[in-house]
Parts: C-alpha cells; structure tokens; sequence
C-alpha cells in the first residue's frame, strides 16, 4: 500500500472516445462549452452578442454566403423561399434590386442547393438543379445570300465574265490602254444591270457586291482568260483567306475553306470596314475571323449563373450576367463548353480564371475575361483561351466541389481526389486532372482550406469523420489523415458546414442532426509536428444554421421560435469586453444601451426590453463602468422581450444574455509505467483508489468540481474567486484569482465521474491538474 500522486501536464487536448486506458492523460471524457489553448490552457468558451434579428419566423432550409469585399466592406446573403436578403454584420438590411432573374432563385432546399463565390463586387450564385442550355431563338447574325466579285489583276488581251444565275456577263481588255481592273469592273456591272432584273449590284473600286432584291438565293461563277487568275469571287464561301478582297460590304461573312497548304481550315471572317460610319455599306477595311452565321452563339443567361452587384450607391442588383458569347467558328471547331446541357456542381476562382464543375468535367474561363468561355480564334491554340478538361478514373467520378490548394487546384468526387494540374502556364495544353487519392466524402459540407491544409467530411453511418488532407513533408505525395479517428462517435450525421480561422487555428463543423451544436476542433502545428488535436462542443440555446469565420470573430446565423438572428463571438485570445478585465460570459448578450429601460417608483421595479425573446434563463448583471460591477439582478417577472428586476437600475450600466454552461468530465485515470521497447504501459494489478483532485487554475472567477461516486449522489465542492488574505478580496469587486482548488473524490479511479462546471458569467481558466490516490498491490513489480 502506498500513496502516489502525478500531474495532467495540460488539459488542451479535448474528447477521446478510447478506451481510458489509451488516452493521453492531456485527453477527457467530455468538454463542452470549453476552449483549448495551448496559450491560455483551458478557458470557458467565449460568449455571443446579439447582433441583429434578421428575419421573423423560420428559415428553413436556407443558403448562406458571407461576402467578405474588404476589411470594411462585408455582408451575410441569405438566400431562401425563392428570395435573396442582405445583410452587413451590423445585421442592417441591405436593398435588393430585382431587374429580371428571380425565378433562379427557387429551390426546395436552398441550402444543398446553391454555391456561391465572390469577385469584386460580384457574387455569383449557381443553382445546381439548373441545366445550362444555349439561347435557341437568339442565333448569330446572318445577313442572307449576297455575292461578291474581285477582279484581282488586269491583263491586255484579257476577257473577264461574271455569270449570275445563268446569264454570263462579260468584259475584256484588248491590246491598248487603258488597262485597269475598276474599268473591267464597271463593265461587268453594266452588263449585269443591263440583263438581270431582281438584283441590286454596286461596285467599289474593283469589288462588285451582287445580291437579290428578295434575298433568295442565286448562282455565282467567275471565270477570266488567264486560267481564272485574274478574277475571285466569294459567296458563302471561298478557298483562301489571301483570294479576299481590300473593299467590300460592312459584315460580309464568308467561310475560308482551306486547302493543304493551309495549317487550318473551315473558319470565317467577317468585313469591317475602316470607316465608323454605319450608313456607309460597302467601303475599304480588314477582314476579322468571325461566327458561323445562324447558329447557337449565346448561352440562355436564365440557365447560367446569376450575379448579386454591389452598387456604387450600397445597394445591390440580383440579374442574370452578359455571358460571352461565340464568337469564332462553328458548332465543331468552338464547341460550346462540356456543361452545356447539364448542371452546375461548383464554382470556384482559381489562377485568374472563373471556373465551374459539371458531372466529370472541370471548365474554366479565359484568362482573365471571367465571362467567356468560347475560344478567342479557331486558328490556333491561345494559351489564354478556356479550359475544358475531364477527371479520368476506373469510377464514375463526378465532381463536386474545387478547393485551391498548395498551388494546384484540389477537386472532390464522392469517393475520389483529383488535381488540376498546369504548370507555369495554366492552358488547354498543359491543363490536366490528375487522380491523387480515393478517400469517401461528403458531398453536403464543402470542404475547407486552412494554409497548407484542407478539411472534408466524410460519412460515418450515423456519425460524421474529418480528414485533414495534406502534404507529406519533403515530397509531393498526399495524404487525408482522419483527425476523427480517436472520436469516431462524436460527430453527428449530416454534417452540411464546415468553417476555419486560419489565424486561431480553429475548425468548426454544422451538423443538421445536432442544430444546436458547433463542434469545435482546436489544432497547434510547431513545425512539421501536431502539438495539440482537441475536439470539442458548444451548445446553444437555438438552432445554429450557418458560422463562418472573419478574422477572429465568428459570426452565427441562429434560428429562435420567434426569428433569425445574427450573432458575434470574438475567439482573439485574450478577449475582454469594454472597460472590464475579462469577457462576461452570457449570450445573446446585450447592454443597457439595445434595451428600452424605465423604472416603477411604485414599485420599485426596473424593466429591460430586449431586443429579442427568449423562453429560457436570462441573467441580468452590472457591469464594469458603473456603480457596482458583477452585481446579479434578481428577476421578478417576465413577459415576452421585457424582464423586470426589483430597485432602481435605469441608469446603471448593465449586461442581459443568456447563461450558459462550461463542464470538463476528467478521463479515468490510470497507472502507467514505461514500457519495453519504448512508450507506456497501463499498471492492470493492484486497486487505484483516489483521494484528492488538485486542479491549477488562473485569472477564474468562479468555478466548482463535482464528484460522483458510482451509486452516490453528487458532492459539489465550489470556488468562488473569494480567498482569504487576498489583496484582490474586495468587496464590491470581482476577483480573478490564480492558484490551486483541492478537493476529495474518496473513490475507486474506475467508479468515480469527476467534472469541472461554470455556469455562471465569470471567467474560468484551467491550466493542469494533480491526483493523489491511494495504491495498494498484493505482488512486488518486478
């Protein structure tokens, strides 16, 4: 028999659903309402503000998107019920144009069905039950059947002949002056004029432009006496680009057809002329390539993504988006991009391009011009031009969701990791998807990026597990360790958010089958080595439907019975509210100067409406900057948003929110011993039986162990921030003390529950623990 004791060095490294036997002894059984700090130890959760109520009702199934413009400038979307709300973090509704595009917006569960990104001043939002479709009504200009004819060369002793639907003009040159091509043009337009009826013809230097009054269609022939050298004549089509004239009429579309010693073939071009005017027709120019006349060449901007626009004057217009159109080529040599015809899964930014996934396929904008995505010419390859790449894969790997990721672009199927991959030079030459992994994921929560690492759900049955996807050091091989492994029934199912703070190193995850819960994972990296992987719980009294991360502050989008509201909570370390020492620990919290106040003489009573409604506890307490801080009113009576507490408080400086609860549940502590060949075992003989816990603590308020014995009832043994001989003893203050809490278990280490709680507005901050135990063991250890 001996008394032993030993220390729990820290107590930052959250839940582990292990056997006791195998956790870190930094490791307990329950944490709620607790964050883990590697700074500060462990600490009470900090509290929300109330920062606006934002609808009335029930959301529902509702999409949120947080558009973060600037350090200034940064406003929550909410998108439900076929309608679009803004909101800056004030929680001040924004104006909302709707010029044309709200049926784009309906959707029976708007929260799995939309994504959203933000450029600028642009939000641009995918319904993904959408299929993308071309614009079949608005075809590309055609100006009919018309006719042109160049005389190229003049020649003596040369006849030239123009035959227009069977009757053959000509004129020829003998062998005297004057030998010029606008005279053999002129004679052949006289000819013409002279013979056909029905047509209109005129002439521009040595370019005839022949067509029919009635548009319809007519036969063309050129010939001349030097082996038809000397004449070229164009009608839809012709063979060169070098046989086209320098005059002709404004938007003449011919299509070059090629021979083989062109490099391409089968493109058109289109005349325009060097004169702006648009009353003057037929005059000198440049030919440009150009579209294909009468074909499909716009996208049905009701099918395509639409845009939320920041105005100049704050407000913002939800319409559809003037996508590029084609503009070169046809139906073969421009296709239209592969998620014609399909839906939208994803839509991401990604090396100066916008981007979309659809079924296998990942297609990108032009370099910098995020609205086209038609090729710029049919005549060569432009490393500029779009990308259209598909993910190659023995499963059907269709692709979901796009991460950029370490200088690649990481992309999601439900079963498969890909990357896109382009070198130096993002192109259609280089760009290729390459299959990195085949871990399982979930599809409802879009995966998240957090400096050098990436964070996806994935489907546990009932339960829910997050990989952290990576790079293995000094290589280029990834990986997605499961930093749920140790909690593999923590998590609910549904898991439909996740968010991080990459400057906290925070990670928190949304499940639908827990609304009121944010599970928090707490990670410390030193280097190439993980020093802290903490899971834990914060419980709310509402649903919690959407949080999102800004710097440190997290924001909450929270259902009540009676409305949405917006909610802050400030994770900085060391966070303190105005003019107090440390953060009052309410929700919802409020000060005097949200609420109506007034005061009853007759009765003596204070009255505080708030500005919201809440059916649970609500605690009432003064604060720094008045007469008497950390005085807890006691509440009389309640009626809807008004609480009425007993005195006079109209002019004193008070917090309203409610309270709510910190609790740590200590693992089973065991005897390890080291082990051969390294690390620790467990000390299976002898019995363990506990007498005190020693808990360390500082700048903490207030906080009590409670001890259950298996069949017993629970004893609570409680510190209260008031120690004697302390300077910080004070009436009419509130001490934060730094020390040591001692109290009895009197327990079997296996029969004992052992728990740490704060439910009251004061700080706690736990920094290790101590055990002391009585140990007795019938054989000698050898």
């Amino acid at each position: 028999m001996a008394i032993i004791s030993t220390s729990i060095p820290n107590m930052v490294n959250g839940v582990s659903q292990q056997p006791y036997a195998l956790r870190l002894s930094s490791q307990c059984e329950l944490q709620d309402n607790a964050y883990s700090s590697v700074v500060e130890g462990l600490r009470k959760r900090p509290a929300t503000s109330h920062v606006a109520k934002i609808l009335d009702g029930q959301m529902g199934n509702a999409y949120t998107h947080v558009i973060n413009r600037d350090m200034n400038e940064r406003y929550l979307v909410v998108l439900s019920d076929g309608d679009i709300k803004v909101f800056d973090l004030d929680g001040n509704e924004k104006t909302v144009n709707f010029p044309e595009g709200k049926e784009y917006l309906s959707a029976p569960d708007a929260s799995k069905q939309f994504r959203a990104i933000t450029i600028a001043d642009h939000t641009f939002v995918v319904n993904t039950q959408v299929k993308v479709e071309m614009d079949q009504a608005d075809l590309s200009p055609s100006r009919g059947v018309e006719g042109i004819v160049f005389i190229k060369q003049a020649s003596y002793d040369t006849t030239y002949s123009v035959t227009v639907d069977g009757y053959k003009a000509s004129a020829s040159i003998g062998s005297s002056p004057p030998c010029e091509t606008t005279k053999v043009a002129e004679d052949l337009k006289a000819d013409l004029e002279a013979n056909l009826t029905g047509f209109l013809i005129d002439m521009k230097q040595s370019t005839l432009w022949i067509r029919r009054e009635d548009g319809a269609d007519f036969n063309l022939e050129v010939e001349d006496s030097r082996s038809n050298s000397h004449t070229t004549m164009a009608k839809t089509r012709t063979q060169r680009f070098s046989e086209l004239p320098t005059v002709a009429p404004r938007d003449f579309t011919v299509e070059i057809v090629g021979d083989n010693t062109s490099n391409f073939d089968n493109y058109y071009v289109k005349f325009v002329p060097n004169n702006d005017d648009e009353t003057i027709q037929f005059d000198s120019g440049v030919w440009l390539e150009t579209v294909k006349p009468n074909i499909p060449w716009k996208f049905d901007a009701s099918t395509m993504p639409h845009a939320l626009v920041r105005e100049a004057d704050g407000t913002f217009t939800f319409k559809t988006v003037e996508w590029g159109q084609r503009e070169v080529g046809d139906e073969e040599s421009a296709q239209a991009p592969s998620f014609v015809g399909k839906s939208l899964n994803d839509i991401f930014f990604y090396r100066n391009r916008l981007g979309f996934l659809s079924d296998e396929n990942c297609v990108l904008s032009q370099a910098a011009e995020f609205f086209k995505f038609f090729p710029s010419t049919v005549t060569t390859l432009v490393d500029s031009d779009p990308i259209d790449v598909a993910a190659s894969h023995t499963k059907v790997s269709v692709l979901h969701h796009a991460i950029p990721f370490n200088e690649e672009l990481l992309l999601f199927s439900d079963q498969t990791q890909f990357t896109l991959d382009g070198g130096d030079v993002l192109s259609p030459t280089t760009a290729a998807i390459t299959n990195l992994t085949d871990f399982e994921a979930s599809l409802d929560a879009k995966p998240v990026g957090a400096g050098k690492n990436v964070f996806f759900a994935v489907n546990k049955g009932r339960y829910s597990g997050i990989r952290e996807y990576y790079i293995i050091d000094d290589t280029d091989a990834k990986d997605a360790a499961e930093i749920t492994g140790h909690v593999p029934q923590y998590i609910p199912g549904g898991v439909h958010k996740l968010s991080v703070a990459t400057n906290e190193d925070i990670l928190a995850v949304l499940s639908s089958d827990a609304p009121g819960s944010v599970y928090i994972y707490k990670y410390y990296w030193s280097g190439a080595e993980k020093m802290q992987s903490s899971w834990g719980r914060w419980t709310f009294s509402g649903s919690v439907l959407n949080a999102e991360f800004l710097d440190t502050s997290l924001f909450l989008v929270v259902q009540y019975p009676d409305g949405v509201y917006m909610e802050r909570m400030d994770v900085e370390p060391g966070h303190k509210d105005p003019d107090a020492p440390f953060e009052y620990h309410l929700d919802r919290k409020v000060t005097e100067a949200a609420c109506q106040v007034s005061y009853d003489e007759i009765s003596n009573s204070t009255t505080f409406v708030l500005p919201y409604s809440h059916d649970g506890d609500v605690t009432v307490v003064t604060r720094h900057g008045g007469s008497v801080p950390g005085k807890v009113l006691g509440i009389e009576a309640r009626d809807g948003n008004a609480i009425t507490v007993f005195g006079k408080w109209d002019t004193e400086k008070v917090f309203i929110g409610v309270p709510y609860t910190l609790r740590y549940r200590f693992s089973t502590q065991v005897i390890k011993e080291e082990a051969m060949g390294g690390g620790q075992s467990v000390v299976g003989a002898g019995r363990l039986q506990m007498r005190f816990w020693t808990v360390i603590f500082a700048d903490t308020g207030y906080f009590r162990a409670e001890v259950t014995p298996l069949y017993r009832e629970t004893q609570k043994y409680e510190f209260t921030g008031r120690v004697l001989g302390s300077g910080s003893n004070v009436i009419g203050e509130m001490p934060l003390e730094n020390g040591k809490h001692r109290f009895p278990v009197m327990s079997k280490n296996d029969q004992v529950q052992v728990d740490l709680v704060n439910d009251s507005f004061l700080p706690s901050k736990f920094l290790s623990a101590e055990w002391e135990a009585l140990y007795t063991i019938r054989s000698k250890r050898l």
